[in-house]
C-alpha cells in the first residue's frame, strides 16, 4: 500500500471518529462538519508533502498560475463562509436592545415608585389634618404601571410572539413552516392542544419538566437549554406561554407530550380561550365546566387578560369515557373525557375554546 493510500485510510478513519465523537458529545452538526473539515484540510496538506515539486514559473507565466491560485483560495474560503450560519451584527443588537430596553423601563419603574412613596411620607409628615388632601393630590404621581408604556400597543399574544423571536427559539423549533431545519425541538403548531400555559412555563424554566414524544434522545442529552429561568423576567415566560398555547392547529405534527414530573392520574384540566365572532379575546369572562355523570362536581374560572381560562375537575379512574359540559354566557359545548386509566405519562385534559358573544357596553 502506498503512503498516500495510508494517509487518506488514517484520514478517513481520524474523519469518522471526529463526527461520531464530537455528535456524542452534543456538539452542533455545523461543529461536526467543520472538525470534519480540518481532518481533509490535514489530509491534503500531507498529500501535498509527498507531491513532486511543481516546474519553476518565472516572469509573465507565473502572473496567471498566481491569480488562479487566489482565485482558488477565495472561493474555498467564501464557499465555507457561506456555508456556516449567517448573523446581522444590527438585527442580533436590535434584539438585545428590546429586551434591555424593557427592563431598564420596569427598574425605571420601580425607582420611580420608591421615589413616589417617599413622597407620601413627606407628606403624611406634614399632618394628620392635610394627609387625605395631601395624598389626593401626589396620588397621580404615585401610581406606577407595572410595564412600560409602549406594551400598550400589544396584546399578550404578540408579545409572546416578539418574545419568541427575540429569544431565537426557532433555532430549535419550528411554527408555521419556519424555524429549525434540523431536528432539535418538536413543531409547535398544535401545542395550545396539548399543554397549559402552565405547563409550557414549567417546561421552559425547567426542561426535564417532559419531553415531546419522538425526542426521548434529544431529552436525555438536554438539548433545550435550562438558561431561561435565568435570563427571563416572569413577564417574558408568562406573554410567550400564552402565544404558544394559541396554537392549534390539528393538521400540524407536533408530537404529544411525555410527562416526567408530573402526576398525571389525578383529576382532569380542562383549558382553552373564550373569544367573540370576531376573534377578540374576552377577559373576565366566567366559564363553568361540568362531567355529566352520577355525582360529578363541576367547578369555573374565569377568563384572563387574554381570554385564556382553566379549570381542574376531579376526575378518577372510573369516569374515564364520561361527558364534560363547558359553558360561558350561554354557550355550551361538550367532550368526551377519553383516557386510559392504565396510561401514567398522558397527561388528562382537555383543550377547548369558546367563542361567545361580546359583553354589550
Amino acid at each position: 500500500m502506498s503512503a498516500g493510500i495510508k494517509k487518506i485510510a488514517v484520514a478517513i478513519v481520524l474523519a469518522v471518529a471526529a463526527w461520531f465523537g464530537s455528535g456524542a458529545l452534543g456538539f452542533p452538526h455545523v461543529f461536526q462538519a467543520m472538525f470534519v473539515a480540518y481532518v481533509a484540510l490535514g489530509l491534503v496538506v500531507f498529500l501535498l508533502l509527498d507531491a513532486p515539486p511543481m516546474k519553476r514559473l518565472s516572469g509573465w507565466t507565473a502572473v496567471p498560475a498566481l491569480v488562479g491560485f487566489y482565485l482558488v483560495l477565495s472561493a474555498i474560503y467564501i464557499g465555507g463562509a457561506s456555508s456556516l450560519p449567517q448573523y446581522d451584527p444590527e438585527i442580533e443588537k436590535g434584539k438585545i436592545e428590546k429586551v434591555l430596553k424593557r427592563r431598564r423601563a420596569l427598574v425605571m419603574a420601580e425607582q420611580g415608585q420608591v421615589d413616589a412613596l417617599l413622597e407620601r411620607v413627606k407628606v403624611l409628615q406634614d399632618g394628620s389634618q392635610t394627609v387625605m388632601a395631601r395624598l389626593g393630590r401626589f396620588a397621580p404621581a404615585a401610581a406606577v404601571t407595572e410595564a412600560p408604556e409602549e406594551q400598550g400597543a400589544l396584546t399578550v399574544v404578540e408579545r409572546g410572539a416578539e418574545v419568541y423571536d427575540l429569544y431565537e427559539c426557532y433555532n430549535c423549533h419550528k411554527i408555521g413552516g419556519k424555524g429549525s431545519v434540523k431536528k432539535r425541538g418538536p413543531i409547535l403548531d398544535n401545542i395550545g392542544s396539548f399543554l397549559t400555559v402552565n405547563d409550557i412555563k414549567r417546561k421552559i424554566f425547567d426542561p426535564t419538566y417532559l419531553y415531546a414524544e419522538g425526542f426521548e434522545k434529544e431529552h436525555k442529552k438536554g438539548r433545550m437549554p435550562d438558561k431561561y429561568k435565568d435570563l427571563m423576567t416572569e413577564e417574558e415566560v408568562t406573554t410567550l406561554a400564552t402565544y404558544l398555547s394559541t396554537l392549534k392547529d390539528p393538521t400540524a405534527e407536533t408530537p404529544k407530550p411525555v410527562f416526567v414530573k408530573a402526576n398525571v392520574e389525578h383529576g382532569f384540566t380542562v383549558f382553552g380561550y373564550v373569544r367573540d365572532a370576531s376573534g377578540r379575546a374576552l377577559p373576565g369572562t366566567e366559564v363553568h365546566a361540568m362531567p355529566q355523570v352520577k355525582g360529578g362536581h363541576g367547578a369555573s374560572g374565569k377568563t384572563n387578560e387574554a381570554g385564556y381560562y382553566e379549570i381542574f375537575l376531579h376526575m378518577h379512574n372510573e369516569n374515564a369515557g364520561a361527558t364534560v359540559e363547558v359553558s360561558a354566557q350561554g354557550v355550551k359545548k361538550t367532550f368526551v373525557a377519553d383516557y386510559d386509566p392504565s396510561d401514567t405519562i398522558t397527561r388528562r385534559q382537555q383543550s377547548l375554546d369558546l367563542t361567545v358573544a361580546a359583553p354589550k357596553g
